[in-house]
């Protein structure tokens, strides 16, 4: 494998996101010439890495995604909204618990132009946002990092998490369910979740529309344990009932 620099390494990891980008875009996100990011883009393209378009760039059509980037295309500008309105809550110089999952991930990206956040995290993604950036302090739990996600589950992980107490907890959620509560899909991932419930003086879960209802796996926390429901739609009526309208938060 011929090896990559750090920045076409970083145009790697916005393709993945966006399937696609223009050479302009690219410069001004890495804040490089066009014709660098054009020299950056032949490179690639004579390795298979990419392919080159009219005016920019795409992942090869046989290109293999993992599952958690697939997640990160879809709802993705329902994701964006909720992530704007869940960092409105939150205050310069508050300790933050951050779950692994896909709107997890734009929240990250929400918040740095927020300073001197401490932030707990078991998911790379979250940490890399938000490291070295407006004095925020990271710890990120330890443990055995997933293919899939870049995410630490497990024991470890778990306890690396207990260690600390937060203001607010922000959870990711893969279903939330009139009569059952909120779940997810992953037994590892709900048990994490489950644990540190306690750690945090208010928990918000974040959540898009395609979630309401959805039948879950794993049950990760009953409606009075949740203060704040995060969403891009009012839920419906059973679900609006069963969470408490003042719970409910809808990002416009």
């Amino acid at each position: 494998m011929i090896k990559q620099s750090k920045r076409q390494q970083e145009i790697m990891k916005v393709l993945q996101v966006r399937k696609s980008c223009s050479v302009i875009e690219l410069a001004e996100q890495l804040d490089v010439s066009d014709e660098t990011i054009r020299r950056d883009i032949r490179h690639m393209a004579s390795t298979g890495a990419v392919e080159k378009i009219h005016g920019g760039v795409m992942l090869p059509h046989n290109s293999a995604e993992p599952p958690f980037l697939s997640r990160l295309q879809e709802q993705r500008e329902e994701k964006q909204r909720i992530a704007k309105l869940t960092t409105s809550f939150i205050k310069d110089g508050e300790t933050l618990l951050i779950d692994n999952g896909s709107t997890s991930c734009y929240i990250a990206k929400e918040l740095i132009t927020h300073r001197n956040l401490t932030i707990v995290t078991n998911s790379t993604e979250v940490a890399r946002e938000l490291c070295s950036r407006n004095n925020n302090r990271v710890f990120m739990a330890g443990g055995e990092i997933r293919s899939d996600d870049s995410a630490a589950y497990g024991p470890t992980a778990i306890e690396f998490a207990r260690q600390f107490t937060t203001h607010k907890a922000i959870l990711s959620m893969g279903s939330v369910h009139a009569q059952q509560g909120y779940l997810d899909f992953d037994l590892a991932e709900a048990e994490f979740k489950r644990a540190i419930l306690p750690q945090a003086e208010q928990i918000i879960v974040v959540a898009d529309h395609t979630k309401f209802n959805k039948s879950g796996t794993v049950r990760v926390a009953d409606f009075t344990s949740v203060d704040k429901l995060v969403t891009d739609q009012m839920p419906p009526a059973d679900l609006v009932e069963s969470i408490g309208s003042n719970r409910i938060f809808v990002a416009p």
